[in-house]
This record gives C-alpha cells, structure tokens and sequence, in this order.
C-alpha cells in the first residue's frame, strides 16, 4: 500500500514538472519588445503635429481643500491615547488567557 502511494505521489510531482516545463515558452508580444523600438514608432506619428497644448477655460480649478481643525486638547489627545493603549492591552490579556485555557484542555485530554 505504501508502495503505490509512494509511487502516486512521485507521479503526480513529474506530472507538475512536465506542465510546468510546458510553460516556459511565451508567444507574448510584449516579450519581444524594447522601450526604444516602442518610442521610436510613437515619435514617428507625433512628427505631424504642430498645435501647442492649451488650457481648457471651461475646467473650473477646484477650491483647495480647508485645513483640518484641532478639536481635541492635548490632554483629550493623551487621554484618549490611553484608552486605547487600555483597550490593546485588556484584549492581549484576553488573547492569552484563551491560549492558556486551551493548552490545559489539551494536555488534560493527553
């Protein structure tokens, strides 16, 4: 029995290796192509433009973006700090307390 398993796993890794070997050949167009051929090809059909850009006046330029108000105090910043350093640390204890419940479980059960 062992000998088949053995011999089913050996043949479903030379299986992987043939598909993956198989693979190995692109017919990518992109494989093929160097920045300088693409530039090459782009710069050829931009010779016959002569116009320069321009700005669009109908785009309207948006509002720059308010600068955020403080509305806590440094101690309301502190304080809520705090808490939240509380909170992580009740939720370490928790996490821990869990994993030691569940290693005496197991080695009661052993």
């Amino acid at each position: 029995m062992k000998f088949t398993i053995a011999m089913g796993r050996m043949g479903l890794i030379g299986v992987g290796a043939l598909a993956l070997a198989a693979c190995g050949d692109s017919d990518n167009a992109s494989d093929e192509v160097v920045a300088e051929d693409v530039e090459i090809v782009a710069d050829e059909q931009l010779d016959d433009i002569t116009d320069m850009p321009v700005d669009d006046d109908a785009v309207a330029t948006p509002e720059p973006m308010p600068v955020p108000v403080e509305t806590q105090s440094a101690e309301e910043r502190v304080e809520a700090e705090r808490e939240r350093m509380q909170d992580t640390a009740a939720d370490a204890e928790q996490a821990a307390a869990d994993i030691q419940a569940e290693l005496e479980k197991m080695q009661t059960e052993n």
